[in-house]
């Protein structure tokens, strides 16, 4: 362990200087995280008690199909900018950085384009035959138009992450969208209803880009006058299977939406969409954590220190378990109460939240593991983790919702979330030896390279 000779708290001086790096960025990362967690919780009891939940139901299914539509043009470069960057960045290869950047956008900017312009044509088919609510119409094209300031944002958040600015990394990615988002809607919600929420929508997206091209710029002044070098398939290596990954995460994230958007009405899917975010809160400290922790594992692995990337990411799973603990009690208890904070008609929403702190208490306590694995350059089995899981999201959202309906969507909703990270939890003990969980005790080297000569993962 390395010794500490600067002043700090007691706890922080009992763990390696890896660890320290971690909590401090999480500690900076935690109150931004907290503050847009505020936002965006803000954000939700203004679309509730101005939509309604029917109004709510249509606004989330526009942004559920644009989230969509933005995952389909960033290419899967999200974690593969962190991870490049990241790597790239620690040795002060500032040639392959900037030729990263410049192939990377360029990527997003023509794949974003052309996701775009079919959301956008093809609106009122979604609307109507789809979803059989034709004044989703109107609100789509409004938001297909926030389709490419979105996922370009969104990556320039993760070039953020990669080279460690956590603050500014939030600051795009998590603050400047809701905040942005909330103004518009109180101003222009009362004249245009949901129209009104995605056009503040897709002007809180331009407005973000411009920060996060801004942000870059002004924390990447070792790029100027240096001539960008990037091998464009080694990119492409890295970012068509997590694309690919990305393409059968949308179901395992969006299933369960969609379906009910189909089988049931807009009010559901408005109380679906405002419990489902309300539970996420739950996971905002996970995030946090990552945001640090990501290309932390990058560099560690790459330096073949596996043991102190095991470290920290079971120290880190122990510690956001306990901290999300006191907000899942919350949840389970006062679920109706909670619910209600939305407006009246929300408080039916109280069981479906209650199911939903579940899943997203597994998420938390299962750490990191699946950064783990795309960090480590095992993308493929990330992968896979997900396609197993994107079949246990149709199968049991097929099942449930036109049975229980909105609960039925939120026990589909654990059942693959909970799936797919202890998937990803397994896969990692398989390939690199080690445990994300906090649960169970560090094992030796020896140990770990008996259980990495032996693994055989399916990949």
């Amino acid at each position: 362990m390395t010794s500490y000779s600067g002043t700090g708290t007691p706890f922080l001086n009992s763990v390696d200087e890896h660890m320290r790096e971690v909590i401090r960025g999480a500690s900076v990362a935690f109150f931004l995280k907290l503050t847009a967690a505020g936002l965006g919780f803000g954000l939700n009891v203004v679309i509730a008690r101005y939509l309604g939940a029917t109004g709510a139901g249509l606004y989330f299914l526009a942004l559920t199909v644009t989230s969509i539509a933005a995952v389909l043009g960033r290419a899967g470069l999200d974690n593969a900018l962190v991870r490049f960057t990241a790597a790239n960045a620690a040795i002060g290869d500032w040639g392959a950085v900037k030729g990263l950047y410049t192939r990377g956008l360029r990527l997003a900017l023509a794949t974003s384009g052309s996701v775009s312009l079919a959301m956008f044509v093809s609106s009122s088919w979604l609307a109507e035959t789809v979803f059989s609510e034709p004044d989703l119409t109107s609100v789509m094209r409004w938001m297909a138009l926030a389709v490419v300031p979105f996922a370009l944002f969104t990556l320039h958040a993760h070039l953020l992450k990669g080279l460690k600015n956590i603050r500014d990394h939030i600051l795009v990615l998590s603050i400047c969208l809701p905040t942005i988002s909330l103004i518009g809607m109180v101003v222009l919600v009362p004249y245009w209803y949901v129209r009104g929420a995605a056009c503040a929508y897709t002007t809180a997206s331009v407005i973000t880009l411009i920060v996060g091209l801004w942000c870059w710029h002004r924390n990447t002044s070792q790029l100027r006058g240096v001539k960008g070098d990037f091998n464009t398939r080694e990119l492409l290596r890295s970012s068509m299977p997590l694309f690919w990954m990305s393409v059968v995460q949308l179901v395992t994230l969006w299933s369960s939406t969609v379906i009910l958007g189909m089988w049931a009405n807009s009010s559901d899917v408005g109380i679906f969409g405002v419990a489902s975010r309300t539970a996420r809160l739950l996971s905002f400290l996970l995030v946090a954590v990552n945001s640090i922790a990501a290309p932390k594992f990058a560099a560690l692995y790459a330096r073949g220190d596996v043991m102190t990337l095991e470290r920290i990411a079971r120290n880190s799973a122990s510690m956001v378990t306990v901290l999300a603990a006191p907000m899942f009690l919350l949840f389970m208890i006062m679920p109706r109460w909670i619910m209600g904070i939305f407006g009246l008609e929300f408080e039916t929403g109280g069981l479906v939240l209650s199911i939903l702190a579940v899943g997203q208490l597994v998420n938390v306590a299962a750490g990191s593991a699946g950064f783990v694995l795309m960090m480590c350059g095992y993308e493929r089995l990330m992968r896979n983790t997900i396609a197993i899981c994107a079949v246990i999201s149709i199968v049991s959202n097929v099942l449930l919702i036109p049975r229980l309906g909105v609960v039925g969507a939120g026990l589909a909703t654990v059942i693959t979330l909970s799936s797919q990270n202890i998937i990803a939890a397994v896969f990692v003990w398989r390939r690199l030896g080690i445990c994300t969980l906090p649960t169970f005790r560090r094992r030796t080297v020896k140990e770990v390279k008996v259980s990495v000569t032996n693994s055989s993962c399916w990949e």
